[in-house]
């Protein structure tokens, strides 16, 4: 079961408080952490999930922030190997 956390704590991916839970698979895009963020085309994306391989690749952040200055306003989720010492740093870069 995956976890996610947010600032008011912890919750079940998929619950009810999980907000991304209720967007359906077309409105998904899946990132991996090679990806170029400057070539990525978001539109009509409600959740985009960026991968973390492992926790010393900080590529993600990366993503996650260019896409936020890029205009996205939906639900950023980092995915894969993030450890509870990043959370400052996926906050400041838009997750």
């Amino acid at each position: 079961m995956s976890i996610i956390v947010t600032d008011q704590g912890f919750v079940s991916a998929g619950s009810e408080s999980d907000a991304a839970a209720a967007c359906s698979e077309a409105e998904v895009l899946i990132l991996p952490s090679d990806s170029n963020p400057r070539e990525v085309d978001f539109d009509g994306a409600a959740l985009v999930r960026v991968e973390f391989p492992s926790f010393s690749d900080g590529r993600g952040f990366t993503i996650a922030r260019e896409l936020r200055q890029r205009g996205f306003t939906g639900h950023l989720r980092a995915s894969g190997h993030v450890i509870a010492d990043q959370y400052s740093m996926a906050r400041r870069s838009g997750f």
